[in-house]
């Protein structure tokens, strides 16, 4: 008896596969997300870094706080320096202002002081007085002085103190070389010197000329005045002297020495001698 052996059947079946789902949207989105938010972190250390090369601040708004403080603070005072400048210069102004009519006023009286001393050329109306020996013949015998045909720095010493006193603002003096005038100070003298008279340090032979500057009618009046110097020293009679009014003559500088060896200024401090310093 055959014996069939049966199993139970096994039906192969074909699993058909599930279809493929699709990517959700919210993938991109977050793809899209990334890709930006990278970009931005690698701008940030890009700048971060320029930041760094330039020595600046860092990019937070907490660090740059304190710095736009500094500099507000620092504008601030550039501010009330430049007001405090403007004014000291608006001062300064003034005082220079001032300090011109100052220095005005000294150089004006430096000018005067210069005048006065004979330190400075001058020009004006005034006298041209020419003194020469007498070109007549003196009478001999005792009664007439042969010395008195003859000029002498006695006659000149006379002449110009009368100017002086006839308001005479300014002298010279020269000899026969007319192009060599000394100026006459407070100091000057006229001196014999043998055939020659010394003024100043300069020997002046004749015929002499004096240049006076000052009111040439009233200096002139002064020296001719009845009883006057002219009368006295007998020059017009012997033809000694000549005077011309002028509308224009020149005197000129002094050109000695004005130093003082001896006089000093009452109260100025003496300087220390070395013997009595030891």
């Amino acid at each position: 008896m055959a014996v069939t052996t049966a199993g139970p059947s096994v039906v192969s079946e074909t699993v058909a596969p599930e279809p493929r789902r699709r990517p959700s949207l919210w993938v991109f989105q977050v793809t899209a997300l990334s890709l930006v938010l990278g970009g931005f972190l690698g701008l940030a250390l890009q700048a971060q870094r320029s930041i760094r090369e330039a020595n600046l601040p860092g990019y937070r708004f907490g660090t740059l706080v304190p710095y736009y403080e500094a500099l507000q603070k620092a504008n601030r005072n550039l501010q009330q320096e430049v007001t405090e400048l403007r004014q000291k210069t608006a001062t300064y102004e003034s005082r220079m202002a001032a300090g011109s009519n100052m220095s005005a006023t000294l150089q004006q009286k430096l000018q005067e002081l210069r005048i006065l001393s004979g330190l400075t050329p001058l020009h004006g109306p005034g006298l041209v007085i020419t003194l020469r020996d007498t070109p007549r013949q003196i009478p001999k015998g005792p009664e007439y002085d042969p010395q008195a045909g003859l000029i002498h720095d006695q006659d000149l010493a006379a002449i110009m103190n009368e100017l002086k006193a006839a308001g005479a603002e300014a002298i010279a003096i020269s000899g026969a070389d007319r192009s060599r005038p000394q100026r006459v100070i407070q100091n000057s003298a006229a001196r014999c010197a043998g055939a020659s008279i010394r003024v100043n340090d300069a020997l002046l032979s004749g015929p002499f000329t004096i240049w006076a500057i000052g009111d040439p009618p009233n200096m002139e009046n002064a020296l001719r005045m009845q009883g006057g110097l002219l009368e006295k020293l007998q020059l017009e009679p012997l033809a000694m002297v000549e005077i011309k009014q002028r509308p224009d003559i020149s005197v000129p500088a002094y050109m000695g020495s004005t130093s003082f060896h001896h006089a000093e200024i009452v109260g100025a401090a003496k300087p220390l001698d070395p013997d009595e310093a030891r």
